[in-house]
């Protein structure tokens, strides 16, 4: 009903409207003849938009609920579809659902999208398709407009009213949450309770939203508050449940989810009328039994008597289970019983907090099923489960007891009550405990005596070994395992289970009675809990019958099973930190595993892609090889194949292999030896692969052949005998290779051996021989080995697969090729083991030979899944295939008489209807056959029957022609071919459809479009010649490109016949080309491709050249058929894909019989590029009759197409004007030009840093004011872009919040990235433009909020704020405010006297009149105060700019009392977020600049100053020393020297050295840096370069403060006192020249003494000088100028003229050569050398011995 009001009520808005527009109704009418009477009003269709790939991916982003039809140009049945889904097109739009169709293949491939037509559902850009039937447009509706196509994952959709009432008419049970509306919360704004208590709901109840669906719940939500007061919800959020349309609202609390779940699963069946149990799926069920703490569940079946019985008793407690807060509901599903072990039915399960227990009482005596209900759910018992409720459990990974015991056992009862009491504590540790009664379940954890325990932990399961009467022990072990890290004892059933479900386990064989075993697993304990850490589960078995399954024979053993797959381990056991070493690296790395012969018989068993090899582990040759291999083992990995390896040289001799090392390859079970070197693993990889992706005849030996030939039905072995590469042998086993896939394709097996054993056995004596076994029945070929396609046609052949007397078993390969090249078939389809199958085969032997004789095949197959394949209704059956169309036969299979009777009337029977395919026949047809009719009809369809009689007449026509003519009533496989209306007539042709679009009841007609499309072959075959002259010649040529020989060739031209009509229309001549040469020539070395030449340039086409459609697409694609720069001719068909394609398009339609149309076209090809970017296809048309059609009727003439318009609009102006006609036309394209562009996110931030400047206008949805003042705004749009001030506009609250934006609407400038909050009335464009104007042009002031502020703190390095006092807007004016305080009030009282004549209100009248006139004085005064001090600023911040320090205004007086500020106005500096307040007179702008550059201010302890260019200008001019450290911001290095500069910065400072820093390569460019990061020293503007280790920062300053780098030619040098003390310290002469600054005779003085600086240079003499009064006078100088020279840290003062220079130098000279200490040195050494030699001579003098006597002369003697 409300569908049809609504049609009803749309029908006559559309006839209102087209009242009252007749002139638009009648505009067709114009071309009646006088007279005529005025067509009558024409109601408008609906009809479905037309969109593009470009227009459909804007309406996504902009619609969350989008449905789009595609349809092709091909498809006949599109129109049909079309017609009928325009009906529900107003219904749709009624909902909210925008419905739109397309024509692109290529986007439809996309998503999906393969045949046509098809429908797709958009909601909030997540796509479904719709696969019902396209024809039942009520359907399609309901689809739309359905819970469950809105529905999202874990997302609570939004409806509108429209479709909420639908939702609520059609679903039973519907949660509503009602939200206020988007007016009063607009997204992403949270500034409202009400919007964020909405919020948090939504975003708490997502959470349930899937468990809902699940639940059979639907979940919306709608922001609609006049809805909401209709049911007088009250304050929202709300949440509302509509149960069979009765709304029940919810009073709980809205942010417990689980609350509202809970809530509304018990409220689901509450309050019913009917007492009827709930009926579930699998899915909800498993959805309840995970959020409900007690439920009971049904399991029925509904056409089971027993089954209803029990329902309807059960029915009558359902409400005493509701009471009792337990949730009753029933499934009629036998899987999901048999998942949870339920194997009769009925039955009953109740499930406590998901624990299940089966009640196994009497099912009709509902009372009694209450009681045990209640006493479930009021005593705690241990909980019976079932096998498969127990599988679940452990795979789920929980802690469980099992107890496995026997109902009927006593012991089995007494340990039950006894564990019955810690069932509470088991729950306490966190332990579920059940209990099963299964044999079999058992049987499986190797249980053979009950009752018994097992505990699981991690899917590790661990047997209890104690007593189990005895509850404590068993409760106190439960608990040791809960804490104790020991290695779990399991069975060897157990361990089964665990490797299959685990992906590591490492497992120790042990043997519990053995010392050895007790001592390695002590050990071994200790590694327990590390491997749980790195996945590895760590269990062991007492087993030795396991052990040797696995080939172990000594124990202790450990093996780790990764995926499966065994390693053994070979180390010491006693050492547990190499076993865990070895443990992990197994994990990690993949290496190639040791196995023994049983595990390698396993892994043949379950692998499909094996390899093996063979090894002797003691042979170092064998040990390479391996260790060469383990290159290629991750490779393996990857591609699927496992290798292990194995030293066992008896398992190598039942494969035949005499000589290790060797490999075999096993792919499902069929081996193949490797024969290549073994050393050389690439060739092994390659070798491998080639095995695994390719058929190749595998190499094998006597051993392996012999398991072959047993097991496999056809295996075909090429005897060679010894042979050698290079003889005939191996010329011929190449040959074969060539036939190996076709025999895989068949489903024969071909092996090839050098062994002899097996070729004597069946008589081969000469070699090579070719022996083919059918089921073990042994043919030898006979005939030329070397010629392979007669080996391959005699092992196909017919009479070689049939064996005599026997009905050949086939595979699905085999049965697939005999029905392809046999006309009659008989084939027999059962199931392997059946006997009843057996019994039929033996019955159907017996006509076997019949069959043959008539010439029919007989086989039979038992392949997996047989029945599916074929599309059998049942096994086993028999059918009859006749020329691929098959009979399925019916009667009794036991009566092989009447089989053979049916068989022959079947093949003697001659066809005279059209044959009924199914679906696996009509696809071997469609691929088989090369012209073949389908008509596809459907059962229930009335007409099809009588058209089909019609058809059946041309049948045997069809035949004539060699058109084979079937039938289907397969409506699903029409559906998947896009056919939706029936009767309906497809042609193949070469696999390639075309629709029949014409009179299907006409057979004559029918049968003529058939033979026109059998005898269509329009494409040109042509030479090279003809292709030249056609590049030549033709402006738009493509050219297919084929092999002659390739099957698939036919089919290509196929589709491109179907589209070379359409393709002559746009001009396009299409050929076809065989050469190989050319193909190879224009990039097509294997075709088929296609080339498309466009006046001689051409391209390939690179898409599925089997899609007609597609390949259509591209040549006609505006983009490909463009070929230069200048506006592109077209002609109309051309012109329509365009316009099709493009939104905006302009048409210059001219004649070559117009004079004025040569220059007009040259004037407009200058704006052809520009009208490209504006996004304007410009083209030419030369077409008088279309012109016309347009309005046209003189040229030249320009038009402008746009998509809003359906008639073009006509340029009136200059068309010698390009520029004029470029302005049009974009304005043309976007007349709301001057809208404010609407900016959003991270483009919004980006705009706002990198635009000079730029004015963002901040607004909200639903504000009124807001959209008033964008209105005006939009008026000064033009004069911003004019003075270069970028206008926008945004919504985003993020950016809004980032600026301090709360209040809305709002304006704020920024220049340079600087914001400026605008104060005025935003409603006056004139004062907002004149404001803008004036931010642009004059360097204002700019005003900031306080994120502002915080953020401008946070990034500018110098930032000065001036504080303005609170602004009285909006507040009481301040004489009311004094008026109304206490003191006012007191001094009105203080006035009032008794005898006053006057009245009070005459006085309080008078007495505000004087307040008021005092405080506005006071307040003007205050005012103008402000006022002249930010006047005055405003001229110094200039300046400030050019020293890089940022002026701004706040008025925030909150923010001001953060930074001490009690007064107002004032100003803070802030230093890299370091505030300093000004405390000096403001009116004076010139001391405040000074403050604000001074270096004091400036600076900072510790810290480098960042400067920009202007500033280090100035300060090369200011500091005599100073040092800049030159940087990159994107320098990776840069940052950690400047820490280690930071290091000396303080220190520089003290020697008197200004550091700073920039990060500017112009600056670095104008002092000739090259290298960045770089240290520069200027003294007094002259740079020295630093070219040691930056990073040190003590090698650093000890360069800058070394007299070398300090010193200056011809100049004396400026000191402070570290310097001068430094100096003192590292130099033996030093003169000072100690003067005051300012001071003439300290000027003329130090004039004089640069002259002599050089000289003292040359005396080695440091001279400097010293501005510092108060140093000098520690030296002795009293009055300055003062020179002193220091010799060795002792002072001299000079008391002569300091302005005689010679003088000067004349003193330093005497006192830098005369040395007194030296004098005395040598006077004392002197002295003391005379003393010395008088001394002596004295004592030579004295100690002088006597002269001895003279000798007497001999005569005296």
């Amino acid at each position: 009903m409300t569908f049809t009001r609504l049609k009803t009520l749309s029908l006559l808005v559309c006839a209102l409207l087209a009242l009252s527009f007749p002139g638009y109704v009648n505009g067709g009418a114009n071309n009646n003849k006088k007279g005529s009477q005025p067509a009558a009003p024409v109601e408008p269709e609906a009809v479905i938009e037309e969109v593009n790939a470009k227009q459909l991916e804007k309406l996504l982003a902009d619609k969350d609920y989008v449905a789009v039809f595609w349809y092709a140009r091909s498809c006949v049945t599109c129109d049909k579809v079309l017609a009928e889904l325009e009906k529900i097109d107003d219904d749709t739009d009624s909902f909210g659902v925008d419905f739109v169709k397309i024509n692109d293949k290529r986007l439809a491939k996309q998503y999906g999208i393969k045949n046509f037509p098809a429908l797709t559902y958009f909601r909030e850009k997540e796509p479904i398709i719709y696969d019902g039937d396209l024809m039942d447009e009520e359907g399609v509706l309901d689809f739309l407009t359905s819970l469950e196509a809105m529905d999202l994952p874990d997302r609570i959709e939004e409806v509108n009213s429209k479709i909420l009432q639908k939702i609520i008419e059609d679903t039973d049970f519907v949660a509503v949450l009602f939200c206020p509306d988007h007016e009063t919360c607009p997204p992403r704004v949270m500034d409202k309770q009400q919007c964020r208590k909405c919020a948090k709901a939504l975003q708490e109840l997502e959470n349930i939203d899937d468990e809902a669906d699940q639940l059979g719940i639907g979940f919306v939500k709608i922001h609609d508050e006049a809805l909401a007061d209709e049911y007088n919800l009250g304050s929202l959020p709300a949440l509302v449940y509509y149960r069979h349309q009765t709304p029940i609202i919810y009073e709980g609390e809205l942010q417990r989810e689980e609350d509202v779940l809970e809530w509304l699963v018990q409220n689901k069946s509450t309050g019913d009328e009917d007492d009827v149990i709930e009926d579930v799926t699998s899915k909800t069920l498993s959805t309840l039994i995970s959020n409900i703490d007690n439920l009971v569940v049904l399991f029925y079946d509904h056409g089971n008597d027993d089954s209803m019985t029990v329902l309807e008793e059960l029915e009558q407690i359902d409400d005493d289970c509701d009471k009792h807060g337990i949730q009753f509901v029933k499934i009629d599903d036998a899987k999901a019983a048999g998942d949870y072990g339920i194997d009769s039915i009925p039955a009953i399960v109740y499930f406590e907090k998901e624990i299940p227990n089966v009640y196994d009482g009497d099912l009709m005596d509902e009372e009694q099923i209450l009681k045990w209900l209640l006493g479930q759910l009021e005593r705690d018992e241990i909980e019976d489960v079932t096998d498969e409720m127990l599988d679940t459990m452990i795979k789920e990974g929980r802690v469980i007891a099992v107890l496995f015991y026997d109902n009927n056992d006593k012991k089995s009862q007494k340990v039950l009550e006894e564990l019955e009491n810690i069932d509470d504590e088991c729950d306490a540790l966190g332990i579920t405990f059940v209990k099963i009664d299964n044999p079999e379940e058992a049987v499986e954890y190797g249980i053979n005596k009950v009752p018994k325990l097992i505990y699981f932990e991690k899917g590790i399961p661990t047997i209890y070994e104690g007593n189990l009467e005895d509850e404590e022990k068993l409760l106190k072990w439960l608990t040791d395992q809960t804490s104790s890290d020991q290695i779990e004892d399991i069975t060897d059933e157990m361990l089964d289970l665990i490797i299959e479900k685990m992906p590591h386990v490492a497992v120790l064989f042990y043997d519990k009675d053995q010392k050895k075993s007790q001592k390695i697993l002590a050990e071994l304990e200790n590694i327990d809990d590390e491997c749980d850490q790195n996945d590895i589960a760590f269990v062991k078995i007492d087993d030795d019958k396991e052990a040797k399954e696995w080939g172990i024979d000594e124990i202790p053993s450990i093996v780790l099973f990764e995926r499966g797959i065994p390693h053994i381990y070979e180390g010491d056991l006693m050492k547990e930190d190499e076993l865990l070493g070895w443990l992990v690296h197994q994990k990690r790395y993949s290496e190639i595993p040791e196995v023994t012969d049983e595990m390698k018989d396993k892994l043949v068993e379950n692998t499909e892609h094996l390899a093996v090899i063979f090894y002797d582990k003691d042979d170092k040759q064998d040990m390479r090889i391996l260790n060469e291999l383990e290159n290629i083992d991750d490779e393996l990995e990857k591609e699927g194949i496992v290798i292990v390896r194995i030293d066992n040289a008896a398992e190598a001799k039942e494969y035949g292999l005499d000589h290790l090392p060797a490999l075999i390859y096993f792919e499902n079970k069929i081996p193949a030896l490797y024969e290549g070197d073994l050393m050389n693993e690439d060739e092994v990889l390659e070798w491998l692969l080639v095995q695994k992706k390719t058929a190749t005849i595998e190499e094998v030996t006597d051993e392996i052949l012999v398991n072959l030939i047993n097991e496999h039905e056809y295996v075909v072995v090429f005897f060679t005998g010894p042979c050698e590469p290079g003889e005939t042998c191996d010329h011929t086993l190449n040959a074969l290779e060539s036939i190996d896939d076709e025999l895989d394709e068949a489903g024969i097996i071909f092996v090839t051996t050098e062994d002899t054993g097996v070729a004597k056995k069946y008589n081969v004596k000469t070699y090579p021989r070719l022996v083919f076994f059918r089921n073990r029945d042994p043919l030898h070929f006979t005939g030329d080995l070397d010629d392979e396609d007669e080996v391959l046609a005699w092992i196909t052949d017919d009479e070689t697969l049939e064996i005599p007397g026997k009905i050949e078993e086939v595979n699905v390969k085999m049965l697939d090729k005999i029905l392809a090249e046999n006309d009659h078939v008989v084939v027999f389809f059962y199931a392997e083991g059946d006997k009843k199958a057996q019994k039929i085969l033996n019955e159907l032997e017996n006509i076997d030979d019949e069959c043959e004789e008539k010439d029919i095949d007989f086989v039979k197959t038992s392949d997996d899944d047989i029945d599916k394949e074929y599309d059998l209704p049942s096994l086993p059956a028999l059918a009859f295939y006749r020329h691929k169309f098959r009979t399925i036969y019916t009667g009794d299979l036991m009566k092989e008489e009447e089989i053979l009777e049916w068989v022959i009337d079947l093949h003697e029977s001659t066809a005279d209807v059209i044959e009924s395919v199914d679906r696996k026949t009509l696809q071997v047809l469609i691929n088989d056959v090369e012209h073949l009719a389908v008509f596809f009809y459907d059962d229930e369809c009335e007409s099809c029957s009588e058209i089909l009689e019609e058809l059946e007449n041309i049948d045997d026509d069809t035949d004539k022609h060699g058109i084979q003519f079937v039938k289907s009533n397969d409506v699903k496989l029409a559906h998947e071919i896009g056919i939706f209306a029936f009767p309906a007539l497809v042609y193949y042709e070469t696999g390639v459809p075309i629709m029949y679009d014409g009179n299907i009841a006409s057979n004559q007609d029918v049968f003529n479009w058939i033979l026109e499309q059998k005898a269509d072959q329009s494409i040109q075959l042509i030479n090279r010649d003809e292709l030249f002259e056609y590049i030549g010649t033709k402006d738009f040529l493509a050219v297919v490109f084929y092999k002659e020989d390739d099957p698939d060739s036919p089919r290509v031209l196929r589709h491109i016949e179907l589209i070379d009509d359409e393709a002559a229309e746009y001009g396009i001549y299409i050929v076809k080309m065989h050469d190989k040469l050319m193909a190879k020539k224009y990039g097509f070395r294997n075709p088929p491709g296609l080339t498309y030449f466009r006046k001689g340039k051409y391209i390939n086409y690179d898409g599925d050249i089997d899609d007609e459609e597609e390949v259509l697409d591209w040549l006609t694609s505006p983009a490909n058929m463009e070929m230069t720069d200048h506006i592109e001719q077209v002609n109309r068909k051309m012109f329509e894909k365009i316009r099709k394609n493009s939104d905006y398009v302009a048409v210059i339609f001219y004649s070559d019989e117009c004079k004025q149309c040569p220059r007009v076209l040259a004037e407009v090809e200058h704006i052809d590029d520009e009208a490209d970017k504006a996004g304007i296809d410009f083209v030419k048309i030369d077409d008088k009759q279309m012109a016309k059609e347009y309005g046209v009727f003189a040229l030249p003439a320009i038009v402008f197409f746009k998509p809003t318009s359906k008639e073009p609009v006509i340029y009136a102006g200059d068309l010698y004007e390009e520029e004029q006609i470029l302005t049009w036309l974009i304005t043309q394209k976007d007349p709301s030009g001057d809208v404010i562009e609407d900016l959003e996110g991270e483009r919004l931030v980006h705009l706002i840093e990198e635009s000079g400047s730029i004015a963002v206008y901040f607004y909200a949805d639903g504000c009124e004011q807001c959209t008033k003042v964008l209105e005006e705004l939009e008026n000064i749009d033009d004069d911003c872009d004019k003075h270069g001030i970028t206008f926008v506009k945004t919504r985003d609250f993020s950016v809004a919040d980032g600026y301090g934006v709360h209040e809305y609407p709002a304006l704020v400038y920024f220049e340079g990235g600087i914001p400026n909050v605008f104060e005025g009335e935003l409603s006056e464009e004139e004062e907002v433009l004149q404001w803008l104007i004036t931010q642009k042009t004059e360097d204002r002031i700019e005003l900031i909020t306080r994120q502002m502020l915080e953020t401008m703190v946070e990034e500018t390095q110098y930032l000065a704020v001036y504080f303005l006092p609170p602004e009285r807007k909006g507040k009481q004016p301040a004489f009311c405010r004094s008026f109304c305080s206490p003191s006012s009030l007191v001094e009105s009282n203080l006035t009032t006297t008794k005898s006053t004549k006057h009245s009070s209100s005459q006085f309080v009248q008078n007495y505000i009149s004087r307040k008021r006139k005092r405080i506005e004085k006071q307040d003007k005064i205050n005012c103008n105060i402000c006022d002249q001090i930010l006047e005055g600023l405003e001229l110094i911040d200039d300046e400030c700019d050019v020293f890089g320090i940022h002026m701004v205004k706040i008025q925030d007086p909150q923010l001001a009392k953060r930074y001490s500020i009690k007064t107002f106005p004032a100003l803070v500096y802030f230093r890299n977020g370091n505030p300093l307040l000004f405390e000096g007179d403001l009116q004076n702008e010139q001391s405040v600049l000074e403050w604000l550059i001074d270096d004091d201010n400036r600076e900072l302890a510790d810290e480098i100053e960042e400067v920009n260019e202007r500033m280090l200008d100035r300060l090369m001019a200011e500091s005599t020393l100073l040092v800049v450290f030159f940087y990159d911001d994107d320098c990776a290095e840069c940052e950690e020297i400047l820490e280690e500069l930071e290091e000396i910065d303080g220190e520089a400072d003290m020697f008197g050295i200004d550091f700073v820093k920039i990060a500017s390569m112009q600056a670095a460019k104008t002092y000739e840096i090259v290298n960045i990061p770089s240290l520069v020293y200027f003294r007094k503007q002259v740079p020295v370069l630093y070219d040691g280790d930056l990073h040190q920062h003590d090698k650093v300053i000890t360069w800058l403060t070394s007299q070398d780098v300090f010193e200056i030619k011809n100049e004396i040098e400026e000191v402070n006192r570290k310097m001068l003390d430094k100096l003192l310290e590292e130099n033996e002469f030093l003169a000072v020249f100690f003067y005051e600054h300012n001071q003439p005779d300290s000027t003329a003085a130090l004039e004089k003494l640069e002259n002599i600086d050089s000289e003292t240079d040359n005396l080695d003499i440091t001279f400097v000088k010293m501005a510092d009064s108060r140093y000098a006078k520690k030296w002795g100088v009293t009055k300055l100028p003062a020179m002193v020279y220091f010799r060795r840290r002792f002072p001299s003062i000079y008391r002569g003229d300091l302005l005689s220079e010679d003088e000067v130098l004349e003193w330093l000279r005497k006192n830098r050569f005369r040395q007194p200490e030296l004098n005395i040195f040598m006077y004392a050494l002197i002295a003391l050398a005379v003393a010395f030699m008088v001394y002596t001579a004295f004592l030579l003098q004295c100690f002088k011995p006597a002269p001895p006597p003279p000798v007497q002369h001999p005569k005296q003697s």
